[in-house]
């Protein structure tokens, strides 16, 4: 079982490899920290891959000074290689503490009204997402690592507020029991998916990449998938250079790409436990889209239901159902990682 080490301040989980875990994975059993009212596991599978390209950073107490729980957690999804997810890992955190919008909400804590700490979280985000890709793109010049990117889905417990932040296509549902079921009976759970995909061909992500430059083009070889370029794609290729192109439209790193409208701004979402409507909040899944490739919101929430009732790990669940899904339908599985915080009833 983990025990949680300091770093940079932060209490960071670290999960312990064992028999069970399969090669390029890993396995965090439920666990609960003391301070906390909730329990989170892990679970990573390399799925098909020839390499593990996933990474995740647990992060169960922030600031142990805070008169309330605060934790954080995110999943990294890596893309030409892991050189941006591992690192993105590990610049997240400090970022996060290190910023102008997490100082003053922490000092100001319990002086000023919620929206106005809310405000200070979103800042937080914010920044801890611009100065992280700013820090992994001088690593990647210092490392000729030109072409590392990573996607990124993070959430941070601070009391009863849930504050999420995103870039690219990995996912965070939140799972909640229907306020509308009569009383006395067992309440469904709803799987709500709190965060959009980034793709270059929503009209917002378009204009912005067309305005810098870029380009946004359909690969009849993927699917007839919608790929970000840059503007000087075409003159690279008959350069006999390889230029970069994404699926998505924000990132982690991908420097050849920044200039022409792939944007480092997560999209930030606050919302508050025990109010309507997210009174009775059972489960938060953060995971790669290797899971959302096969799972809808609603199944991801059935099958961690079931599986905290029958005492399993609900993030290896989750992870397992779609290897063995994606083997049935003989299609190669992705890199797998879901992280779930189950959190406490309340009545």
């Amino acid at each position: 079982m983990p025990t949680p080490t300091q770093e940079h301040g932060p209490a960071y989980l670290r999960p312990v490899a064992g028999p069970r875990t399969p090669p390029g994975g890993a396995d965090l059993p439920p666990f609960r920290c003391s301070g906390t009212n909730f329990v989170v596991s892990a679970f990573q599978h390399i799925g098909d891959r020839k390499t593990q390209e996933d990474r995740f950073t647990l992060v169960p107490t922030l600031d142990p000074n805070l008169p309330v729980q605060n934790a954080f957690f995110g999943v990294f999804d890596g893309t030409v290689g892991d050189f941006a997810s591992d690192n993105v890992k590990d610049l997240v955190t400090p970022k996060l503490v290190e910023s102008a919008g997490w100082r003053t909400f922490c000092s100001s804590y319990g002086s000023e009204t919620e929206d106005a700490g809310a405000q200070h979280l979103a800042d937080a985000f914010r920044e801890m997402y611009r100065a992280a890709d700013d820090a992994l793109l001088c690593k990647c010049a210092k490392y000729t690592q030109h072409y590392a990117t990573c996607t990124s889905v993070t959430i941070c417990i601070v009391g009863d507020l849930l504050v999420i932040g995103h870039l690219g296509d990995s996912r965070i549902v939140v799972c909640k029991e229907d306020e509308s079921a009569p009383v006395g009976t067992r309440a469904p759970i709803i799987g709500e998916q709190m965060t959009e995909d980034h793709k270059p061909d929503q009209e917002p992500e378009r204009r912005r990449i067309e305005q810098c430059g870029g380009m946004v083009e359909r690969l009849q070889n993927h699917s007839n998938k919608p790929f970000i370029r840059g503007g000087d794609f075409m003159m690279r290729k008959c350069l006999g250079e390889q230029p970069m192109q994404l699926q998505y439209s924000r990132a982690f790193g991908a420097k050849d790409l920044k200039i022409f409208g792939l944007s480092n701004v997560p999209d930030i979402r606050i919302i508050k436990m025990g109010s309507s409507p997210y009174k009775y909040v059972r489960f938060v899944i953060l995971a790669s889209d290797g899971l959302w490739d096969v799972l809808t919101a609603q199944q991801a929430a059935s099958i961690a239901g079931q599986a905290s009732e029958e005492g399993i790990n609900p993030s290896e669940a989750l992870v397992r159902f779609v290897i063995a899904e994606q083997a049935r339908a003989k299609v190669r599985a992705d890199n797998i990682t879901a992280v779930v915080i189950q959190f406490d009833q309340q009545k």
